[in-house]
This record gives C-alpha cells, sequence and structure tokens, in this order.
C-alpha cells in the first residue's frame, strides 16, 4: 500500500504552479541542511483507522502538516496558497497509486519564522497548513 505522505507529495508536486515555485524541494520531516528557498516539508502527524459498530472500514485519515518556508513572509504565504490551491483541486479517486477519498484544509493558515544560525539576522519564514487527508487503506 502507498506511504499517504509520500501520496501528497506527489499530488502537491504534480501542480504546476507549486512545481514552479519549489522544483522538486519537498521533503519529508526535516529539509536537508541549506536547502534552496522556497521548499516545503510535510509531516505525517497522525494516522487514524475509521471505525465503525461492524468493526474496521478499509479507510483512515491522516493529518498531515505542510510547511511552506521562504525568505520572505510573501514568498511563504504565496507558497501556501499555491499548495492549498493543489490539494483542494484534487478530487476522489485514484491519486498516485492511492484511493482518495477526500482532503481538506484542518484550519486556517499558522505563520511562524525561524532563525537558522545563532547571531544571524536571515529568517526563514513559515506558513503552515493542516489536512484531513481520508483514504483507503487494507483491512487484512
Amino acid at each position: 500500500m502507498p506511504d499517504i505522505g509520500a501520496t501528497i507529495r506527489t499530488l502537491t508536486l504534480a501542480d504546476s504552479t507549486v512545481q514552479g515555485l519549489v522544483n522538486t524541494r519537498m521533503f519529508s520531516d526535516v529539509p536537508p541542511e541549506q536547502v534552496a528557498m522556497p521548499a516545503i516539508v510535510y509531516t505525517v502527524i497522525d494516522t487514524v483507522p475509521n471505525e465503525h459498530l461492524v468493526g474496521i472500514v478499509n479507510a483512515s485519515r491522516a493529518r498531515i502538516q505542510i510547511d511552506c518556508a521562504a525568505d520572505t513572509r510573501l514568498q511563504a504565504n504565496q507558497l501556501g496558497d499555491a499548495v492549498r490551491l493543489a490539494l483542494e483541486k484534487k478530487h476522489r479517486g485514484v491519486q498516485s497509486g492511492q484511493f482518495i477519498h477526500e482532503i481538506s484544509l484542518v484550519s486556517g493558515e499558522q505563520y511562524s519564522f525561524l532563525r537558522p544560525e545563532v547571531g544571524s539576522d536571515e529568517r526563514r519564514f513559515i506558513t503552515t497548513l493542516d489536512f484531513f487527508v481520508t483514504y483507503r487503506t487494507t483491512t487484512s
């Protein structure tokens, strides 16, 4: 069964606007050191199997956090908008070998920044989005 995080990466980078901004700079959990900006980091926060009175069904829900990092607040926000639109355009069905039931934004954007090195005035601005992804899983 495909990894849901890898599926979201593939779906996100398939969008021409996102790809135009980051090329292939979308990483799982932690970006490499000295990565060029802008870049995206995605983290699968958790996965929850869907359960009903009759037991577990073949669908799960993952919460996936996507951090859009850039040199300026404007660039981070533009990348966040592009990612949101790319994932909201995806329809129910097979995407990258994974059956997706639904992708929905959990809440509004969150904003933060990082100072990469001690004593540096350089900052990385981050726009964070959280998505719920409901997808088909195997039950046996």
